[in-house]
């Protein structure tokens, strides 16, 4: 249980990071995300990485307190 909360709290922890990593994108000069948009596609990266670490943290935290309420 105590596994299950620490991967609960590490993937909060990278999702937390990526979502101020995206707020902060505008903060860069324009040329310089143009230039990586066009290589890494950057921005789009970033916006489809939150959506999936925010989905699988959502998932966790549910499992971590169905078996926390249930005593499972």
């Amino acid at each position: 249980m105590s596994q299950l909360l620490f991967i609960c709290i590490a993937i909060t922890a990278l999702d937390i990071f990526l979502i101020i990593y995206a707020l902060t994108i505008p903060l860069y000069p324009k040329k310089w995300r143009k230039e990586v948009n066009k290589k890494y596609k950057n921005e789009t990266a970033t916006g489809v990485t939150i959506i999936f670490v925010t989905m699988a943290a959502c998932f966790l935290w549910v499992i971590y307190f169905y078996f926390l309420i249930f005593d499972l």
